[in-house]
């Protein structure tokens, strides 16, 4: 079982696969242990590393998540990219992990050659998403406690509490997620989601703000599905992410 030392801390990822790197990045409250399926499919064509942010699956824990979440495990994956010797990668991220393969091309502009942003919300974390994710996780089903378990292991519980408070204090900071940055990248960048997400407020608008900003993005917005896309309509969302990444093949070396 691969780990990396980062901060002293350990980080747990899988790396499977040969060929182009693509760094797989899960959702808020996900691990790498819900991606199988994904690290299956892209790992047929592609070297795929996916990991357990600090204090998520089978990393090492911490006593609080900071309010820059996205951005501080954006740079913890970028370093471990770095330490496997690989110079260029696709960020492919889903909800959570798609703020954090953004900010991974703006922490290593040279390194991350294209991004795929699945599912994700507006640049600054509103108090009306806060409230809902506070809401959602409260009012958890017995499908989401045995998901948090099967992702995170016996303390999911603490996990998903400390990510709620994480996002809670995001919104009070009221700081932009992308440390204002959006407008400094320029790798390709593909927004894909659902309009009818139920757990993102105004995906429309939070696509467009975002996209607005980024000259080399574009978006991509189904009219069915629901949150993450990536898994609710898993094969519309592969199939544009192979087509996305075609398209940039190009620019990406093979080592």
């Amino acid at each position: 079982m691969p780990y990396f030392n980062y901060n002293n801390k350990r980080v747990h990822y899988i790396d499977e696969g040969k060929g182009k790197a693509i760094v797989l990045l899960a959702g808020n409250t996900a691990s790498s242990a819900v991606y199988k399926g994904e690290i299956e499919f892209y790992s047929k064509e592609f070297r795929v590393i996916c990991p357990d942010y600090i204090g998520y699956g089978k990393s090492d824990r911490v006593e609080k998540f900071s309010y820059d979440f996205w951005w501080v495990n954006a740079k913890m994956t970028c370093e471990l990219m770095k330490s496997l010797g690989i110079k260029e990668w696709i960020a492919i991220g889903s909800s959570g992990g798609g703020i954090i393969a953004i900010n991974m091309s703006i922490i290593e502009p040279h390194m991350t050659k294209g991004v795929i942003a699945d599912s994700i919300s507006d640049e600054y974390v509103s108090s009306e998403l806060a409230e809902r994710v506070y809401k959602e996780r409260k009012e958890k089903s017995k499908e989401q406690c045995m998901f948090w378990k099967y992702a995170q292991g016996e303390d999911w519980e603490q996990i998903v509490e400390l990510d709620t408070k994480m996002i809670y204090e995001a919104s009070k900071k009221g700081e932009s997620i992308f440390k204002g940055k959006l407008e400094d990248i320029k790798c390709p960048v593909l927004i894909i989601g659902s309009l009818v997400d139920e757990a993102i407020p105004s995906i429309e608008k939070a696509a467009s703000n975002i996209s607005s900003k980024i000259l080399t993005s574009k978006v991509i917005l189904y009219p069915k599905g629901n949150h993450p896309f990536m898994w609710s309509c898993s094969h519309i969302f592969r199939k544009e992410s192979i087509n996305f990444i075609n398209e940039i093949s190009s620019i990406i070396s093979c080592y």
